[in-house]
């Protein structure tokens, strides 16, 4: 049987893409090990300033980020959990007010802040007691709102487990002195639903990092 000879060329070319490749899988590695330190450094550092409800310090407000909605207005569960301790901790004198941001108005369907103001006033917090913010969209927009807009100088961030780390990490580099409160998880949620919420959470703390140390988006808002 006569042997098959590789053009001269192909051994180089070979060389080439394993050279390649290594490169690649130096690189994704390095992106890896960088993002994972970003995760960290957020966890990190809001970690001295996450409290247990009954110990966290009094502050102006206590801020409770939105969430998704029901078509009919009502909240769903992970939202309900949040509402649920910001509304013990007002009762309990930690703020004299609530601030609900999220997205606001566009019908029941889309008013995350007006279905957080309802189920809030439902359970006997007087309209007096609360402030909307309808443009938080993104956690971030939240926390410098919560200081440019509505002038306060601390807030209680109320928020699942998931998340009470990066609002903290947000506030806190916009110079909001903030102090987080983890919401009980008021019902069992699926693997599936705290698996997706936690593995979104990761990337979400990663770019939360790059928006303030790479973009400035912590910075006050230009008047």
């Amino acid at each position: 049987m006569n042997d098959v000879r590789l053009p001269a060329a192909a051994p180089a070319r070979v060389q080439a893409i394993r050279r390649w490749l290594r490169v690649f899988g130096l690189a994704a590695l390095l992106l890896v090990l960088a993002a994972g330190g970003m995760h960290m450094h957020v966890v990190g550092s809001a970690k001295v300033h996450t409290f247990a409800a009954a110990e966290v310090p009094a502050a102006d407000c206590i801020l409770v980020p939105g969430a998704r909605i029901h078509p009919d207005g009502r909240p769903f569960h992970l939202l309900v959990d949040r509402l649920d301790a910001a509304l013990q901790l007002w009762r309990a004198g930690k703020a004299p007010c609530l601030l609900l941001s999220g997205r606001g108005g566009g019908g029941l369907a889309t008013d995350e802040v007006g279905a957080m103001r309802r189920w809030l006033e439902a359970r006997g917090v007087p309209a007096s007691a609360i402030r909307d913010d309808g443009l938080g969209l993104r956690t971030l927009d939240s926390m410098r709102r919560c200081r440019d807009e509505f002038g306060m100088g601390s807030a209680i961030v109320v928020s699942n487990p998931f998340h009470v780390a990066r609002a903290v990490f947000l506030g806190r580099q916009c110079g909001l002195a903030t102090f987080g409160v983890e919401a009980p998880y008021l019902r069992e949620y699926s693997s599936s639903t705290m698996l997706k919420n936690r593995g979104r959470e990761v990337l979400a703390r990663v770019w939360a990092w790059l928006d303030v140390f790479a973009f400035g988006a912590a910075a006050p808002f230009e008047r």
